[in-house]
């Protein structure tokens, strides 16, 4: 095709797709303009942002003619997810909507009729990228995940480009900022490679945006600083748009092609300087261009619905029927008396391969492609039964043996990575590097460790790129982990729950199979912060997580390192979820052989038989291994001094999908009574906030009998069983709460309460009089040992 040939079929593309975006953010009735628009074609609420849909619709229809001349799979992000109403329009065009909605939106004129009665209506189309729509993984209503999302699909998908337009008001976001430095990670021999497209179109909602405000020359420079190629397309440059885009979309491909064919020969591709574009078109290109003297095209006001009282106004009519008719979409398609809609050859030409369309990328639909893991032996990981109860050791290092071994036994499938914003050293996750390193395409020095080009462990320290990388692995059909210190996981809260809501919204669709677990591991726990002190000593991502969707959430808090090793193989084998395992780094005693830990992990909650008495006075239950050590160190001290008084220990590993909290246990309020019984005290020391179990048993008839220890937001640089003294989860405490349940109920005296509750208050005054002196815990706390 020559090249004058392209460039018409490139402006017939996008003004079908700009005919259609508007169409749907505008029309009810009418929607192919065959007559002069009347108020009552108007929808009720005009919803949507017209703005950012011209750029989109220019990449999109650039993107299809590299498909089609390269015959290679792209993958198409949209970072301003809320230009979806162009994003649906190249959907219709290309057939992708009609081949997943036949009965719903045929490739006729009645299929251009439901999407646009439906855009943004109730129970019609969302105004963002969604999951009910094909070929999307990022919904991008929330700005600045989708380059960190698009260098994710790409890894270990050699073939693979993904195209990733990036709003130039997204791009001030820091997620997005902080995403320019995954090409340090994309390993050009083994990975597909991101084509970055920053659209500036100079403004967001009510002002300029940065990138809009620099010249060519500096945008030139802050590229280059961050390691790429910038290529400038700018429509107020003398010559064509559409001509320089297809330019610099073929020198961006050539660069691309250029760097991989040589990593691929073998050559060492240092410090790739892999292509970005960027692309100066206004903002609200084609539409109105002012209204009632107020500049629309190529500003602010356009960002959204403009000329936005048509249903009423006869000047905001008119020029909306004028602008709907500037595109001559009658022009553009035939439908024939069977109903057959065909578009123009022109159009027709730039539509790829079906299999090759962005909305059909088999890569797009995660669940299609996914291979379970060869799973490592837990009997050859695990703490054996020759190890003594009580026996200390760490759950950290025993989830590293098992990522070790789960890269050895999946080297050959290539879909398993670590995403570590954290060093893999400081979360005792070492033992990978035995079977693989750190992923590094920059200078390697030879004095560095654990680093190669070809590495599997992917780090730096930027919470938001890893975790949005973590989500396009995963949503692709691959497995990943995402180890951080729990202080800082509130970082990506925001992300976690659009992955959540991205999974739970896919559920509901007939096209998408379930996905493969993400998987956010916490360590660094807050009883463990005594060194760094306050500002590290955060659990809430653990609340915010558990208020999500019970089906799509659970947090796993392991109280030793078998438990540990049962809920990795758990998490990784799981499906359409987002898993939290929390788990300590340092020593710890080790309660539960294997397969006591695969039967805890099948409920999620368990009476420890082997810490229990039979008809109990009062419960004392836990959940985190921190906590568990002080509750079981609780048990000890009450039955020293109580030696009468029977007590059940209950462990709580799983909280939501099928542990505490659950609609399983809602469903069957017995369950909690046969576990916590009908009507004895229960103490229990959580690892997180206290407000997070009494929400999750509020309903239980008897959650009032409940005394919920946890973390209180009292910290400091201190010892670690300070603590838990300064949040009351000590064992001290315990014992106080448990002396206070028994007097209570009448088991104990008020003499035998008021002894007790002297006895640990003045053990805590010393133990604060003995670190102020020593700065440290004293040895029969630091070296306490399990005893029966």
């Amino acid at each position: 095709m020559t090249q004058a040939r392209e460039i018409t079929a490139l402006k017939k593309l996008v003004r079908a797709s700009n005919f259609l975006a508007t169409s749907q953010i505008y029309l009810k009735k009418n929607v192919l303009h065959k007559r002069p628009l009347e108020h009552g074609d108007i929808k009720p609420r005009l919803l949507g942002h017209w703005g950012t849909c011209p750029g989109i619709n220019f990449v999109y229809a650039h993107v299809n003619r590299l498909i089609v001349k390269n015959q290679r799979p792209f993958l198409y992000l949209v970072g301003p997810g809320h230009g979806f109403p162009a994003v649906q329009a190249n959907l219709f065009i290309e057939g992708s909507l009609s081949h997943y909605y036949p009965d719903i939106i045929p490739y006729n004129e009645d299929g251009i009729v439901d999407i646009c009665k439906k855009f943004s209506a109730a129970y019609g189309y969302p105004s963002h990228a969604n999951p009910e729509a094909p070929g999307q993984i990022l919904e991008g209503g929330e700005l600045g995940y989708s380059l960190s999302v698009g260098f994710g699909a790409v890894l270990d998908n050699p073939n693979l480009i993904a195209t990733v337009l990036v709003g130039d008001g997204e791009a001030e976001t820091g997620p997005l900022a902080a995403s320019w430095y995954a090409n340090r990670l994309i390993n050009p021999a083994t990975d597909g490679a991101v084509l970055p497209i920053v659209h500036i179109n100079g403004y967001k909602i009510s002002g300029p945006t940065r990138m809009g405000r620099m010249s060519h020359e500096e945008l030139d420079l802050e590229f280059r600083g961050l390691g790429y190629h910038p290529i400038i397309v700018d429509d107020q440059e003398e010559g064509d748009v559409y001509v320089t885009m297809a330019e610099a979309m073929d020198k961006a491909y050539e660069i691309i092609n250029d760097v991989q064919t040589r990593a691929r020969n073998g050559e060492d591709v240092e410090k790739p300087r892999w292509p970005v574009i960027l692309m100066r078109t206004a903002k609200g290109w084609t539409g109105v261009s002012e209204d009632n003297g107020n500049k629309l095209e190529g500003n602010c006001d356009s960002h959204q619905v403009i000329v936005n009282k048509c249903a009423t106004n006869k000047e905001h009519l008119e020029a909306l029927d004028a602008w709907l008719a500037s595109y001559k979409f009658d022009e553009l398609y035939k439908q024939d008396a069977h109903g057959h809609l065909t578009f123009d050859k022109d159009i027709q030409s730039l539509l790829p391969p079906k299999e090759l369309c962005c909305g059909r990328q088999h890569l797009s639909y995660g669940g299609e492609v996914v291979r379970a893991l060869n799973n490592p032996d837990l009997n050859k990981l695990s703490y054996g039964p020759e190890v003594p109860r009580g026996h200390r050791g760490f759950s950290m290092n025993k989830m590293g043996e098992w990522m070790r071994e789960a890269f050895k036994l999946n080297r050959d499938q290539r879909n398993l990575r670590i995403f570590s914003p954290d060093e893999t050293y400081s979360n005792q996750l070492q033992a990978v590097f035995e079977e693989t390193d750190r992923a590094w395409q920059w200078p390697i020095e030879e004095w560095d460790k654990d680093m190669a080009r070809d590495g599997r462990v992917l780090e730096l320290l930027s919470e938001n790129l890893l975790f949005g990388m973590l989500h396009g692995y995963t949503v692709t059909g691959r497995h990943g982990m995402f180890p951080t210190y729990e202080s800082f996981s509130q970082v990506i809260s925001s992300m976690a729950d659009q992955y959540c809501k991205y999974v739970y919204a896919s559920q509901g669709v007939h096209f998408r199979k379930p996905l493969p677990s993400c998987n956010v591991v916490l360590s660094s726990l807050l009883e463990r912060q005594d060194h760094n002190g306050y500002s590290h000593q955060n659990p809430s991502f653990l609340g915010a997580m558990l208020e999500k969707h019970p089906k799509i959430t659970s947090a796993y808090l392991p109280a030793d390192a078998n438990s540990t090793l049962v809920y990795t193989e758990k998490a990784y084998a799981g499906r359409d979820k987002l898993n939290i395992l929390v788990a300590g780094k340092k020593e710890l005693p080790q309660w539960l052989n294997l397969e006591e830990a695969r039967k805890q992990a099948a409920d999620g909650v368990m009476v420890w038989d082997f810490a229990s008495d039979e008809n109990p006075d009062v419960i004392l239950a836990a959940c985190g291994d921190y906590v568990t050590q002080e509750a079981m160190a609780a048990l000890v001290l009450i039955r020293e001094m109580l030696p009468r008084v029977r007590v059940r220990f209950v462990s709580v590993t799983e909280l939501t999908s099928s542990g505490l909290g659950s609609p399983e246990f809602q469903a069957k309020p017995w369950l909690m009574d046969e576990i916590f019984t009908e009507d004895k005290g229960v103490v229990f020391n959580y690892h997180g906030y206290p407000n997070t179990i009494k929400k999750l048993i509020f309903d239980y008839k008897g959650c009032k009998r409940f005394r919920i220890k946890g973390y209180e937001e009292e910290g400091s640089t201190t010892t670690p069983f300070d603590m838990g003294v300064r949040n009351g989860t000590s064992r001290f405490h315990l014992v106080i709460d448990m002396a206070y349940k028994l007097f209570q109920q009448g088991v104990i005296d008020e003499p035998q309460h008021v002894d007790i509750t002297t006895d640990m208050l003045q053990r805590l005054v010393d133990h604060n009089n003995y670190i102020k002196v020593h700065g440290v815990d004293p040895k029969h706390i630091e070296d306490w040992v399990w005893t029966r």
